[in-house]
């Protein structure tokens, strides 16, 4: 393997070039050195797009809630008024008899249970059967919320392996709003199970509303995303994690903390606090539930998202009003008519296999170099490191003479040289050169 004479680079066009493309290469091997190290520190991501079939799949919780949300016929006996349709509204509470009862017996009161709004179900082919958890959960605004949450999978991909409920409305007539909305139905949410409700409409789940003395057909589609946990992107692995539910239990713990009491709609408390006996105290609730102090709250949690996500879509394929024998009362049928999943995976693209071969092709491909030859290289060096420190401990006064004087200082050095040994050589053999 031949190598660059340096001092031969100033005289030698050759050498000069050959320094030149050395330089370089050698560069632009260090960059794609960085570039690959950078790569293995923050490894690019790369999703996959499939379609899965599956044997059996697991459906996602059913919510249930019911419009008008209150019994608010019952609303005076309590101090409140029968048009509230709000509880976190302001200084509504003034006039609640504290001392002869709680807010918790007041809810109860004044909501639908679970056999009032749905009397008849049924999941998987089974009717009112043991494979469905149940839960309830309060609002100020949709009342008192049920959810179905499925124990096992089905391996029925038609109408019967899903969920059929009947629903069951007291209204005679239906009602719609300033906005033309209806006022009389069920709000449906269709979400995954370890996702909970806000009080927003509609946020982190599939929304569908039900009129009363309406029959739907909802049929369901799944999609599934797996992400790769980074630092820009972190994300947490528990499948039991969910995000909606981290940041509800965030900013209620952020409320009850500040006040040091609870309401009946705060949830995943931290330790058990007692139960808000005064209007002010549920005010100081209120307003510390709004956006602003709720946004507070969500920094200091720093709630992230889920690794593996599952997302529920609908589509409604048959709605038709009931026949007048069932009137008001309405039904849902709510299953998937295909096994077809589809994935988008995030893989990561690039691991030490892969560096290990870049570094290996850099070096081989820009500087022509093989294992034994970069051996050779390095031999090289550390023969040049010797010879250099040798030189320079053997003949220090010559070094520091030297330095300078380039050619110049050489010729004269050989003429000085050469001018003593003829003095030498005059001593030792002047008488005879004399005799003769």
């Amino acid at each position: 393997m031949a190598f660059i004479n340096v001092k031969d680079c100033l005289t030698d066009p050759r050498q000069l070039i050959k320094l030149i493309l050395l330089v370089v290469c050698v560069s632009i091997t260090i960059y794609q050195l960085s570039e690959c190290v950078n790569k293995i520190i923050s490894p690019p991501i790369t999703s996959h797009y499939r379609f899965r079939y599956n044997q059996s799949i697991k459906y996602p919780a059913i919510t249930v809630c019911r419009r008008p949300s209150f019994k608010t016929f019952l609303f005076p006996q309590y101090g409140i008024r029968a048009s509230t349709l709000d509880l976190a509204a302001n200084n509504l509470f003034e006039h609640f008899p504290f001392n002869t009862t709680t807010l918790e017996h007041f809810l109860n009161a004044t909501t639908y249970d679970f056999k009032e709004v749905v009397p008849l179900y049924g999941y998987n082919e089974t009717g009112m059967g043991e494979n469905l958890w149940f839960r309830k959960i309060f609002f100020t605004k949709r009342g008192l919320c049920h959810t179905m949450i499925p124990k096992e999978m089905s391996q029925n991909f038609a109408i019967g392996g899903g969920f059929w409920l009947y629903l069951k409305h007291t209204a005679k007539d239906k009602t719609k709003d300033t906005n033309g909305l209806s006022t009389t139905g069920f709000e449906i949410h269709i979400h995954d199970e370890f996702e909970v409700i806000k009080e927003e409409d509609g946020s982190n789940t599939g929304f569908v509303y039900v009129e009363t003395g309406e029959d739907l057909h909802v049929t369901l589609t799944v999609q599934s995303y797996s992400q790769v946990s980074t630092k820009q992107q972190p994300c947490v692995k528990d499948p039991t994690y969910g995000k909606s539910r981290c940041e509800q239990k965030c900013v209620h713990n952020f409320a009850a903390r500040k006040v040091g009491c609870r309401v009946p709609w705060l949830r995943d408390l931290d330790q058990d606090y007692p139960l808000c006996s005064d209007y002010v105290s549920i005010n100081e609730i209120t307003n510390a539930m709004t956006e602003e102090f709720s946004s507070r709250a969500l920094s200091e949690c720093n709630c992230q998202g889920r690794c593996n996500n599952t997302l529920y879509k609908y589509q409604i394929v048959h709605r038709r009003d009931v026949d007048v024998i069932q009137g008001s009362s309405s039904t849902i049928a709510i299953y998937f008519d295909s096994n077809l999943v589809t994935e988008l995976i995030d893989v990561i693209s690039y691991d030490w296999n892969i560096f290990l071969a870049d570094i290996g092709g850099s070096l081989g491909f820009l500087l022509g170099l093989s294992v034994i030859g970069f051996v050779n290289v390095i031999e090289e060096i550390v023969k040049l490191i010797f010879r250099m420190r040798e030189k320079t401990e053997d003949f220090p006064e010559l070094e520091l003479e030297g330095k300078g004087e380039g050619k110049e200082g050489e010729s004269l050095k050989s003429v000085m040289e050469f001018v003593a040994n003829c003095d030498m050589y005059e001593e030792k053999h002047g008488e005879k050169i004399t005799k003769y």
